[in-house]
């Protein structure tokens, strides 16, 4: 039996793979016992290593080799290998394509709308291909209106253990917009026996467009207010319209209007592209899935920005959606049979593991390229490896802002945040103006593992306690880099 090129890939790297690490449970350079014993953590729940990204010598480690939860951490190697693989001009391509004739505004064919996995394709793209096809003169189209989404695997859901309404857990797909999410509004009944008005939105920074894909059926009673309606494996069932189906039951003091995740992303974009086709004059049908056939004419062209850019946002605001969409299209660039997350994920880090073959890759498992996850692991040791190949060019990308707030001064970090797991990774300045990189995690194993085994999907709030430890581990962290940048 053939193996797959990411599996063959993962075996020659276990083989190669010769331990560099000390031992799990050791601790050295400046003293950092006080700094973790005063935010209330043991020293078995801290991993960090602290070197120099130019030779590679470690001038500081606890627990090197023992594994974490990158969070959004995972987010720096896999913008690292996008960039190794697609190259840092590379843009992500959307298009039209028709068939048929096209005569006094009516085109006799089919208009197709084919994604290529742009992450960050906007109501704004879609009005401009709709302006080349308004050049072209179409105003009608008697044929289909089809979505083309086979350049990427299309999935409703980034991490199946984040809550139903998670906006930032949404579908994934080659045809996404406005990053897949869409803004549910609601208004209680301004006279008895009115019903509450509902709708659902597809936003975008110059406006907002209605969202027909999805639609939302009135419930009532205590607990969750949403609840979808579709298995999540996006298929309607008999009877049921096709699209996205929520149940609401309005709760006391709930806000009026939230985001939640899009989890059929071709549809939605079709619905909107429908919709702002209607306001420029061109008739449409309704959208149905399809293929652009070979014989197809290309009509218009919508390009991103250049992927370096595209990285420099993901490292910066974090956005899941816009990391699996990158790191997907690397991947399928190795390996076209690339088909779930977990395996895009193995096929971007073999050729970092292959690089780096004096590294102990022992215990690495990322199920995405993202981080949302609490199943992937990652040791410090790791970490710096990936760091390190990732090279200069890459981390000069990195933000010196964690979740929005500044970073010590000299520090560019990627930051990762999930209940009871905290990670920082990247580059710092000592105070003697020293460049070191750096690779830091915190988690309670214990506590997040009960937090899995009870957790109620209908539910999106972190509980209080998970807040209260994230707290202490930022405490934590600034007082770890505060030790490193002067005493080193």
């Amino acid at each position: 039996m053939r193996l797959p090129t990411f599996s063959i890939l993962l075996l020659l790297a276990c083989v190669t793979a010769v331990s560099a690490c000390a031992s799990p449970y050791s601790a050295t350079g400046p003293d950092d016992r006080a700094a973790i014993a005063r935010n209330g953590f043991s020293a078995d729940d801290v991993g960090y290593v602290l070197f120099d990204p130019d030779s590679g010598a470690v001038l500081a480690e606890r627990q090197p080799a023992k594994p974490f939860a990158p969070a959004s951490v995972a987010k720096l190697p896999a913008m690292a290998a996008a960039l190794a693989v697609l190259g840092p001009d590379h843009r992500f391509e959307t298009t039209l394509h028709i068939t048929g004739r096209l005569g006094d505004g009516v085109l006799d064919g089919d208009l197709i709308l084919k994604g290529g996995g742009d992450p960050s394709l906007s109501s704004e793209g879609l009005t401009e291909l709709l302006g080349d096809l308004g050049a072209l003169g179409v105003t009608r189209v008697t044929g289909r209106f089809l979505y083309d989404t086979s350049a990427l695997p299309e999935m409703p859901e980034i991490d199946a253990g984040q809550p139903w309404t998670a906006g930032y857990n949404t579908g994934v797909g080659a045809l996404s917009l406005n990053f897949n999410r869409f803004r549910f509004d609601w208004a209680r009944p301004a006279a008895a026996g009115q019903p509450v008005r509902v709708s659902a939105w597809s936003v975008s920074d110059t406006g907002r467009v209605p969202l027909d894909s999805v639609t939302v059926q009135l419930g009532a009673g205590a607990g969750a207010a949403f609840t979808p309606l579709i298995a999540m494996d996006g298929e309607p069932a008999n009877g049921e319209p096709e699209g996205e189906r929520w149940r609401f039951a309005p709760q006391p003091g709930m806000a009026a209007s939230l985001w939640l995740p899009v989890t059929r992303p071709g549809l939605a974009a079709a619905h909107v592209f429908r919709r702002l086709a209607a306001e420029a004059g061109i008739a449409l049908p309704a959208p149905a899935p399809g293929a652009v056939p070979p014989t197809a004419t290309l009509a218009a062209l919508h390009r991103s920005e250049p992927l370096e850019v595209l990285a420099r946002q993901v490292l910066r605001y974090s956005n899941n959606l816009s990391a699996e969409l990158i790191g997907l299209a690397a991947a399928r660039r190795l390996d076209p049979a690339v088909r779930t997350l977990p395996e895009s994920a193995a096929v971007l880090t073999a050729p970092a593991m292959l690089a780096a073959p004096r590294t102990d890759w022992t215990g690495l498992r990322l199920l995405n390229h993202s981080g949302l996850s609490a199943g992937s692991r990652i040791t410090p040791a790791q970490t710096m490896a990936l760091i390190q190949g990732a090279g200069p060019a890459v981390l000069a990308l990195l933000p010196g802002e964690d979740e929005g707030k500044v970073l010590p001064p000299g520090v560019r970090a990627k930051s990762g945040t999930l209940a009871y797991a905290k990670a920082l990774a990247g580059t710092l300045t000592t105070a003697n103006g020293r460049t070191l990189g750096f690779a830091f995690f915190v988690t309670d194993e214990p506590q997040r593992a009960a937090m899995d085994r009870t957790m109620d999907r209908r539910i999106a709030e972190i509980p209080p306690e998970a807040r209260a430890w994230l707290a202490r581990a930022r405490k934590l962290q600034a007082d770890l880099l505060e030790l490193w940048i002067a005493g080193l």
